[in-house]
Parts: structure tokens; C-alpha cells; sequence
């Protein structure tokens, strides 16, 4: 009897260690799918920062590179409106001396415009806060997406540029 009851002691000892061997082997390989499973999510995590970082730091979207493109449309539109102010600036200098001259086909034109070889100039072609209205208003409509609220830009400028399917003299002139 003692021998079975060492037996069974030993049985019982065995089964309990291999239970306990098995418990510490699920948890064990549970670890380590959980470390596994983390270290995929870090990858992950890191990826995506991998990936956001070189997409913010294209020239092309990043805040230096739209600075840029920012500070050459201003550049653009003062060189615009510089333009327009001094072909008006002209307009009534050689008005004035048209006038002056009294240049027959000239008669009746004012200071604000001149008729030479039946070609009328007139500084209502070229007014600069029209066109910098109109060049804001065509950009904005050009660039207008659902999203991103420029629609809304184009439509507050038109008082100032009038409507977008009309052409002004500057822009007939280009084509």
C-alpha cells in the first residue's frame, strides 16, 4: 500500500509540476506574442511618424516652401498693380498733353483717356484695384475645391472684379 501511495504521490507530484510547466510554457509564449504583438504596433507607430514627417517636410508642402510661393504671388500682385498705375499715371500725363496740343481726334476725351490712330487707352481698362480683384477672383476660382473654402473668396471679390465670364481689356489684350 505505501508503494501505491508513493506511486500516486509521485503521479500526483508529476502531474502537478507538468500542469505547473504548462501554465508557465502558455504564459510564457502569451508574452511573448503580447512583446511580438507591441513591437508590431511600435513598427506601426513608427512608420506612420516615418512617413508624416517626410510628407511635412516636402518642399512643396512645407510652411517655407508655401512662404515662398506667398511672397512671390505678392511680389506678383504689386508688380500688377505697379503696372497699372503707371500705365494710368501715363494715360493722363499724354491726355494732358494731347489736350494741351489740341489734337483733333482727341476732342471731348478728358484726362482720363487718349485717342490716338483710333485706338482709345483709358485708365478704366486697367484700374489696379480691379485687377488685383480680378487676379485674386480668377486664382480663387481656378483653385476653388468643395473643401477648402476659396469658392467662397472668388464670389466676395466679384463686386470688385466683376463677373469671371467677362473678359477686362488687360486679359483680352493677353489673348
Amino acid at each position: 500500500m505505501t508503494d501505491d501511495l508513493m506511486t500516486r504521490a509521485r503521479q500526483a507530484i508529476e502531474a502537478e509540476e507538468s500542469a505547473r510547466l504548462d501554465s508557465k510554457a502558455e504564459e510564457i509564449a502569451s508574452a511573448d506574442e503580447r512583446a511580438r504583438l507591441q513591437a508590431e504596433k511600435e513598427a506601426k507607430r513608427q512608420h506612420a511618424r516615418d512617413t508624416a514627417t517626410q510628407a511635412l517636410n516636402a518642399p512643396a508642402v512645407a510652411l517655407g516652401g508655401v512662404a515662398k510661393r506667398f511672397d512671390a504671388a505678392v511680389s506678383a500682385l504689386v508688380a500688377l498693380a505697379e503696372a497699372a498705375e503707371l500705365r494710368n499715371r501715363t494715360i493722363q500725363q499724354q491726355a494732358a498733353l494731347v489736350q494741351a496740343a489740341d489734337v483733333p481726334e482727341n476732342q471731348g476725351r478728358g484726362s482720363n483717356s487718349v485717342e490716338l490712330g483710333g485706338r482709345v487707352h483709358s485708365v478704366r481698362d486697367a484700374r489696379p484695384a480691379e485687377l488685383l480683384a480680378r487676379a485674386l477672383a480668377v486664382a480663387a476660382s481656378e483653385a476653388a475645391t468643395p473643401d477648402n473654402g476659396v469658392k467662397s473668396l472668388a464670389s466676395d471679390l466679384l463686386p470688385h472684379s466683376g463677373p469671371l465670364h467677362r473678359l477686362t481689356p488687360v486679359e483680352r489684350a493677353q489673348r
